[in-house]
């Protein structure tokens, strides 16, 4: 599709976004790395006035992130392990560029709800949630220790696992490895949420 397009069909719901309050997210896949694209869209979002937000894995250069940022309201960002040989076993990467982005867009001064889906058996630890509970922390202190103005809050969320792509895999030809993997019960959800707390942060379960 083209930018035209995209907007023609965004802006057909403007009067949807005025009176509920919303706007305007690019998710994926990946944004960023659909960089010009994604920034002319954003731009034009911000000409018509709209919310924007972007949803990043983080494993991707900082410029194409810093890229978006002058059009972008809202960041949600996705922390799923803190110990990179575990975030390697779980996704296939190291997480060191995405923790390094991290920091750089805790500077930023924009509003970022960090979010960790939480998989039982990849990341349902309390003490796996307590690290990045912990970083999280220590990048509001870094924003607070800038001393910038105007800057956005900065918040923590956790995630469920859910099986809602289960019929999705099939049809792409690819192999659903997650067909054994259950949803953390709320009992567990609650317990990570409590673990979350006691680092010093106001996190919140979705």
């Amino acid at each position: 599709m083209t930018v035209r397009a995209v907007m023609d069909e965004i802006l057909s719901d403007k009067p949807f976004y005025e009176s509920s309050g919303g706007g305007v997210t690019l998710s994926g896949g990946e944004p960023a790395l659909s960089k010009d694209f994604a920034q002319e869209i954003l731009e034009q979002c911000k000409n018509h006035r709209l919310h924007t937000a972007i949803e990043t894995c983080g494993e991707v250069p900082w410029e194409s992130l810093e890229a978006l940022l002058p059009f972008t309201d809202l960041i949600m960002m996705d922390i799923k392990q803190f110990d990179s040989g575990k975030h390697q076993l779980a996704t296939g990467q190291p997480n060191d560029r995405i923790l390094s982005n991290a920091r750089r867009l805790a500077l930023s001064g924009k509003t970022i709800v960090f979010r960790t889906p939480v998989v039982p058996s990849v990341n349902d630890k309390e003490e796996e949630i307590m690290q990045i509970a912990t970083f999280v922390r220590e990048l509001i202190e870094l924003r607070n220790s800038s001393h910038q103005n105007g800057t956005g809050d900065i918040m923590y969320e956790l995630l469920a696992f859910h099986k809602l792509a289960v019929g999705k895999y099939p049809s792409l030809g690819l192999d659903y490895k997650a067909h054994d993997v259950e949803p953390p019960t709320k009992e567990r959800m609650t317990a990570l949420l409590d673990a979350a707390r006691r680092c010093g942060i106001d996190a919140s379960v979705r």
